[in-house]
């Protein structure tokens, strides 16, 4: 299995938008928008979003297979934070290093832009994501309760760091 990653643009927008949209049918509750919401995308919003550097795909061939979408806040005393968003492999990778890869890619491109801290909220509930991170080095912060609402009602995210600087 042969894998790359790289930063996606704007020319990458149909090909992350069905995978996004596959990413929130398949885990629902891993996403914050719905799978309508991700639906009702207009083209020109996705390409103006990939057009800023910040998202990451992971290839299979040409086939889109994995993607990662990092955040940045625009204040000076926060560039050297990152967050990480919409984190998704396709499952018939699971397991191979896939997400390892993409994982390493996230990495290598926030060091390049002077980023020594990573962040991210994953569900509570999911267990495999959980073990993934902290294998990582990212380490638990602190719970953040009623991040959304969900058909069985609020649901809790946890928050993790990982610091790059080594």
């Amino acid at each position: 299995m042969a894998l790359s990653t790289r930063v996606l643009t704007a020319d990458d927008a149909d090909a992350w938008k069905a995978l996004r949209v596959e990413a929130v049918e398949a885990y629902p509750s891993a996403f914050l928008a719905s799978a309508e919401e991700a639906r009702a995308m207009p083209p020109e919003t996705v390409a103006q979003m990939l057009a800023q550097g910040m998202t990451l795909g992971l290839f299979e061939a040409a086939e889109l297979v994995g993607m990662a979408g990092l955040r940045r806040l625009p204040f000076a005393r926060a560039a050297h934070r990152v967050e990480i968003g919409g984190f998704y492999i396709r499952p018939r990778l699971h397991g191979q290093g896939a997400a390892e890869r993409l994982m390493q890619a996230i990495v290598d491109h926030a060091m390049a832009l002077g980023v020594w801290q990573l962040e991210l909220c994953v569900a509570e509930q999911n267990a495999r994501a959980i073990r993934f991170y902290e294998r990582r080095g990212f380490v638990r912060q602190g719970r953040m309760p009623n991040t959304v609402v969900g058909p069985d009602g609020p649901e809790t995210d946890l928050f993790y760091t990982r610091d790059l600087r080594g």
